[in-house]
């Protein structure tokens, strides 16, 4: 504690830029009570850090991307630990929780938190040798999802499960919920045009996403919908791949991988049915992104997304590679009564605004931190 402040520290693998989903959430812990610090063992790039203009203070382990984590570092995080007067070390992603909590013992920093963002995160023999012993030293586990804490609980035997907890995960509700984007807008950067059915995805171009079982589910219904568009938001190593197969199946002329959106509201504001047709994920923003945004949805159901989706309440799922079911699925969203689709998307919104706000989520992470403050002392 300094100046009547409890210290929780943040720790990252690497900064390489900076994730602004999450700035909110942390700035957003009671002030009055907790002062933040970012951590990250290396730093890989030098674009301004999104946490330090918000007023927090920030530290590398080392700022030399080229060299590996050895054995020193743990030391020096250590004494960051200790100089700072860390009561909390809240560590994101495996590495920063296997050189965190070695580092928060030599420090007796008084409580661990392990975020996991994923499922499968136990997925080697090395992975499960490192968590049977570090775990069981850490307080609390973030599990972004009920499948995520399922697939913890299941794959590390030396973890009490009353520390995994199920954190969920959060998006600035408003921000898309309550965008002034006008349709028109969008569809004319693309060239659609307003009768358009326009299906789209958003993330990385990546096999895990599942984007090449869209294109081939996509060249299917474009014979009963031949006014249907697909469009990808993001970029990545598939693109080149996507493109060639769509044109392989004909339909190039009625996909359109734009990369990176900036503004998504207004991408969201501009479609008519989001999917996402990962055949891996946790708890996706992306999907709670266009809930809130007011699109239907179709996702695969897996990880975290039947949790999202309350099993098919509020929106369709479909299995994870599934061609026809996934094709199928867009033949069912065309042709759901209008009233019908308001009803569900307005539910959806709903769900996304009472469960998965960051208000939400600063007020959890709020409560966790303050028991494990009570718990210390």
């Amino acid at each position: 504690m300094k100046n009547g402040k409890f210290i929780v520290a943040r720790l990252w693998p690497t900064f390489g830029g900076n994730i602004p989903t999450v700035v909110p959430v942390i700035c957003g812990i009671n002030p009055e009570k907790y002062e933040t610090i970012g951590i990250y063992l290396t730093k890989k790039s030098d674009v301004p850090n999104l946490l330090e203009q918000n007023g927090k203070k920030v530290f590398y382990v080392t700022k030399n991307s080229r060299l590996p984590i050895a054995p020193f570092s743990f030391f020096r995080l250590a004494k960051i630990l200790k100089n700072q007067g860390v009561d909390i070390l809240h560590c994101h992603h495996h590495k920063a929780t296997f050189h965190g909590t070695i580092a928060g013992c030599i420090a007796k920093t008084p409580a661990i938190v392990s975020h996991v963002h994923g499922m499968g995160r136990t997925r080697n023999l090395n992975r499960k040798l490192q968590n049977y012993f570090l775990l069981p030293r850490v307080d609390r586990i973030f599990a972004v999802g009920q499948a995520v804490k399922e697939d913890i609980e299941k794959h590390n035997s030396s973890v009490d499960s009353q520390k995994v907890i199920n954190i969920g995960n959060s998006i600035d509700f408003d921000y898309f919920a309550n965008s002034s984007s006008d349709r028109a807008i969008m569809r004319q950067k693309y060239n659609i045009s307003n009768d358009a059915v326009v299906f789209a995805t958003a993330g990385r171009l990546a096999p895990t996403k599942g984007q090449m079982f869209l294109i081939e589910a996509f060249a299917k219904i474009k014979k009963i919908m031949p006014n249907a568009k697909l469009l990808f938001a993001g970029s990545g190593q598939l693109k080149a791949e996507l493109e060639n197969r769509a044109a392989e199946l004909g339909c190039k002329d009625s996909v359109h991988l734009p990369g990176r959106v900036e503004n998504m509201p207004e991408f969201y504001r501009g479609i008519d049915c989001f999917i996402l047709p990962s055949v891996a994920e946790g708890l996706p923003r992306t999907l709670l992104e266009a809930m809130a945004a007011g699109v239907f949805c179709i996702a695969s159901s897996i990880g975290g997304i039947p949790e999202i989706l309350d099993n098919g309440r509020f929106g369709l799922l479909t299995p994870p590679e599934n061609i026809n079911a996934l094709a199928d699925a867009m033949i069912k969203f065309r042709e759901l009564p209008a009233e019908k689709k308001t009803e569900i998307t307005n539910s959806a919104r709903e769900h996304v605004k009472i469960n998965f706000n960051h208000s939400v989520m600063i007020k959890r992470i709020e409560g966790i931190y303050d028991n494990l403050i009570a718990q210390t002392k």
